[in-house]
């Protein structure tokens, strides 16, 4: 009996923890400089729109209301797409998914990227984005080597893409390797787990990634540079400028598309649009997960919904240059529909005119 009281002690112990110790999401990046985002916080608009040339698929005064779902089969999307569209109360102008290499380690079908595409082209009237990994979205399991890839070992794997793009035709989005100023992805200098990739390798990937698409006479793609937010600390960059070290490029970006989730405080995305001010941005993924606020920072928290509603509100008034938002439509843990109290907030928020929905 003793020895089972106390196992009972030690379990509501470690129930218990508090929010301070319990270990951060993978894909969470390192607290803020309050003191920047206070500051922030005090500006009506960061980056009026600039007068400029529209980007490849840009809008001029629209944002396109997307989401990103599951392409594994045609069956399974058309359910979460339907499904999407019932809560949404709109049909997406834009449909973004992943495409790699392996998953789970199982290699994936060598025209998977192909058969994604088609698959989104069965809906009318959307442009795809297709986020593609040179690897395995799960940490631990196989992945492209950077040197290799430099090497032209893999060149074919990227021309049969382009080759796919250049078919289609139409406008479309494709990034490569996103989150990559964090530590989670094998692309990662700071991955943990053994990687010959560096953020200098990165560029020199992506720039040859791009030359090849440019060799294969594709003039359909928008590149959209995906980073966290907010990553790790690198070398002589924090955490809210780590993305810099990895940036391709101008005359390589086309949009700017950051992860942006219900841990990270809104006005983050100061930074991002004044680094890159001549650039549209795509929230490339985007939503509210359980669990996340209690690294938000400064507290208090403002909740799940109203964390969503800030979203859809601020965002495209504060920053005129976000031109799509696709919310990451991925499971129960963040679908929108988890807390009822945000299928209002979400209909409402891509209601008005601004927000291009199919129809």
């Amino acid at each position: 009996m003793k020895s089972t009281m106390i196992f009972g002690l030690c379990l509501a112990a470690s129930v218990f923890v508090s929010a301070a110790d319990a270990p951060k999401p993978f894909d969470h990046g390192d607290d803020a400089d309050v003191s920047k985002l206070k500051q922030a916080e005090k500006s009506d608009v960061v980056n009026p729109m600039p007068d400029r040339p529209l980007a490849k698929c840009e809008l001029k005064d629209k944002i396109y209301h997307g989401v990103l779902i599951w392409t594994d089969e045609k069956e399974g999307f058309k359910k979460i797409y339907d499904q999407y569209v019932k809560v949404a109360g709109k049909k997406p102008s834009m449909i973004g998914t992943f495409d790699c290499i392996w998953s789970n380690g199982v290699k994936q079908p060598d025209d998977s990227f192909n058969k994604r595409l088609m698959i989104i082209d069965e809906v009318p009237n959307v442009i795809p984005f297709v986020k593609v990994y040179t690897g395995d979205w799960k940490p631990g399991c196989p992945f492209l080597s950077a040197d290799e890839i430099l090497d032209g070992k893999h060149d074919q794997y990227f021309k049969n893409m382009a080759g796919y793009c250049k078919k289609y035709a139409k406008p479309m989005l494709v990034s490569f390797n996103h989150e990559m100023n964090g530590d989670w992805f094998q692309y990662s200098e700071l991955y943990k787990k053994g990687t010959d990739w560096t953020a200098e390798k990165y560029i020199k990937i992506w720039r040859k990634i791009h030359g090849i698409f440019k060799d294969e006479g594709v003039t359909n793609v928008a590149f959209v540079w995906c980073p966290q937010m907010t990553g790790r600390p690198y070398k002589n960059l924090d955490a809210q400028n780590s993305f810099k070290a990895y940036y391709p490029g101008d005359e390589y970006v086309d949009w700017i598309g950051p992860s942006f989730y219900n841990d990270v405080n809104h006005m983050y995305m100061d930074n991002l649009v004044k680094t890159y001010p001549s650039k549209p941005i795509v929230l490339a993924e985007w939503g509210t997960e359980p669990n996340r606020g209690q690294w938000y920072v400064p507290k208090p928290y403002p909740g799940d919904a109203k964390h969503m509603e800030m979203t859809l509100n601020l965002f495209p008034k504060k920053y005129p240059n976000i031109k799509a938002m696709t919310y990451f439509y991925w499971g129960k843990d963040v679908n929108i529909e988890r807390l009822p109290e945000q299928v209002e907030i979400y209909q409402k928020g891509i209601s008005g005119t601004k927000f291009l929905s199919n129809e």
